[in-house]
């Protein structure tokens, strides 16, 4: 395992973001004056789901070398990893964000759809023009979505609970056993001492090879769920940046996308920068204070 290697492939994914998300502001922007043709703007977008594509294959293969480092990165602000979905985005908020995009004229026409007041199949509606047809077909993918992410959750809190099962807690019971014996045979025993003679007895028992064999299959398994996650991401987006949407609602889709990404991630650094900066002070007026 190499965290420095892990970090530094973080950082270029970082900027590869910053990269995309510059490429695709002026591809919308292009778009709205109408000096973009439709070919471009699909060649736009290809790129930015290639993007995805590469980077996910990479860190596939490096989830394999340490899968619990990828699904709770400690290069990641504790804000990032607080909203992750196993390593990344949940799958249905490239939907949510679509909609969100979409501004509150959306809701309004839905209204109107279902209710059947006046709406073609081919009328265009909310901020970026979906369409009742394209909107049948989000909803469809949503409701998938929805359903496969469900099906990883649930494979996620079986895979927690195996390990905590077995062998983590037969061996907790074990060494509360083992401590009691080590105190009934010498009760004026350190507390060191018993520590490390239960250290050396789980040792020669192989107890500590039995746990590093179950964090090692349990960080495969980790690995395993990361890249169906993976692919989960990839094929709701995919579907909805090249078969739902039109390649210029697909990149509006994406702006946003990017720039929410970027701004979770500089809001919480920022937050958490101040938090430090705030506590310096406060430390080092402790460490200089006069002794009563």
């Amino acid at each position: 395992m190499d965290m420095a290697r892990y970090v530094a492939f973080h950082q270029q994914w970082i900027a590869g973001q910053q990269a995309g998300l510059r490429e695709l502001a002026e591809a919308a922007a292009n778009a709205a004056t109408e000096r973009a043709t439709d070919a471009e703007l699909r060649a736009v977008v290809e790129r930015c789901m290639r993007g995805y594509q590469e980077y996910a294959a990479s860190r596939r293969a490096m989830a394999r070398e340490n899968g619990a480092a990828f699904v709770a990165p400690p290069w990641c602000t504790a804000f990032e990893n607080s909203v992750l979905w196993l390593g990344g985005c949940r799958p249905s908020l490239a939907i949510r964000l679509l909609y969100s995009i979409s501004g509150e004229g959306l809701e309004e026409d839905i209204e109107e759809f279902v209710s059947g007041r006046g709406r073609g199949l081919a009328e265009e509606m909310g901020l970026i023009g979906i369409t009742a047809t394209q909107l049948q077909q989000i909803n469809d993918l949503h409701r998938c979505t929805l359903r496969d992410e469900g099906y990883l959750t649930e494979r996620l809190a079986s895979l927690q609970e195996n390990i905590a099962d077995r062998p983590l807690l037969p061996i907790v019971r074990e060494r509360a056993a083992a401590a009691a014996a080590l105190v009934g045979q010498g009760r004026s025993a350190k507390r060191d001492d018993i520590a490390g003679r239960l250290a050396a007895a789980e040792s020669s028992g192989g107890l500590a090879a039995e746990v590093d064999a179950a964090m090692e299959s349990y960080s495969a398994g980790l690995a395993r769920l990361l890249e169906e996650a993976d692919e989960l991401r990839m094929s709701t987006a995919r579907a909805l940046a090249t078969e739902i949407l039109t390649p210029r609602q697909a990149v509006e889709m994406l702006v946003a996308a990017k720039q929410l990404h970027l701004a979770v991630r500089d809001w919480s650094r920022r937050k958490e920068e101040g938090a430090q900066n705030a506590r310096l002070p406060r430390a080092a007026a402790a460490t200089t204070a006069p002794s009563g």
